[in-house]
């Protein structure tokens, strides 16, 4: 199998438009599967906001009746108008439709408005995050104090920005993060999509026990036979049988049975009866 995976494979990114997300990192669940198919993200910079704005504090971040996600997705879609607070944000905010989803966006507005260094910055997000009264009144004030130095926007805005950023910011989520994830999600479908087989018995062979039933689920629903455990043919993992459409369940998945007896199992079979 070629290592060099294609990040513009249409293919692929159906899969996460029509919601086909079962066992992919980070958007198995229902609601990753159901705000997949909303987004329709069509390039990492999207999958990597929809990893980040399916997070609790987003979903439940409501202003004007509609959660962050919400207005995220109805701004990509055009269904409503991409505003921004003050023009100065346009630069950084751009990229997710005017709405603030990453700390770093902050961290940038911070620099660019106020002047702030990367570790004057970084003390504003730890500030936000850690809802501290006294540091936020500290750092407001060095923010507004900057903006006035830097000249960008008056003292007024400088103070709405500031409100506006501190309250945004405690849902939003980190993007170096959502970026590492949402590429490992991106791996995820396109490896499903085609090396589906290799995938699931992967995929079958590291879920945790308490998660197997369920996997095995996935992989009946996409088509696959999973054969159940036999003393002649189960290896030590999940493995493929010829037919390419079967699953075939391994010696390991026996609670207590080490490597070594597996190993003993399979170089004295095929076994004709518990004696033999």
């Amino acid at each position: 199998m070629s290592r060099e995976i294609n990040y513009k494979c249409e293919k692929t990114w159906e899969l996460f438009h029509e919601g086909k997300t079962k066992g992919v990192f980070q958007l198995e669940s229902n609601l990753g599967k159901s705000w997949s198919k909303k987004l329709k993200p069509s390039n990492i910079e999207e999958l990597a906001a929809l990893v980040a704005l399916i997070r609790p504090g987003c979903l439940k971040a409501i202003s004007d009746g509609k959660s962050m996600t919400q207005r995220y997705i109805d701004r990509k879609h055009g269904i409503e108008e991409v505003s921004y607070l003050h023009d100065s944000l346009k630069d950084v905010l751009k990229p997710t439709y005017g709405v603030l989803v990453y700390q770093e966006q902050s961290m940038r507005i911070a620099q660019n408005l106020a002047g702030f260094d990367l570790k004057e910055a970084d003390v504003l997000r730890k500030a936000i995050g850690k809802k501290k009264a006294d540091l936020m009144a500290k750092v407001k004030k060095d923010f507004v104090k900057g903006c006035k130095k830097v000249g960008t926007v008056d003292e007024a805005t400088a103070e709405e920005i500031f409100s506006w950023i501190e309250k945004s910011s405690r849902y939003s989520f980190n993007k170096s993060h959502a970026v590492s994830y949402c590429v490992l999600s991106y791996q995820c479908a396109y490896l499903l999509n085609y090396y589906p087989a290799e995938w699931l018995a992967a995929f079958l062979d590291k879920e945790p026990e308490t998660r197997k039933e369920r996997a095995i689920a996935t992989a009946k629903s996409l088509g696959y036979n999973v054969e159940p455990l036999n003393v002649n043919t189960s290896g030590v993992n999940w493995e493929i049988s010829e037919d390419g459409k079967t699953l075939v369940q391994p010696l390991s998945s026996i609670k207590g049975l080490g490597i070594k007896a597996i190993e003993q199992i399979i170089e004295h079979r095929p076994f004709k009866t518990v004696e033999e």
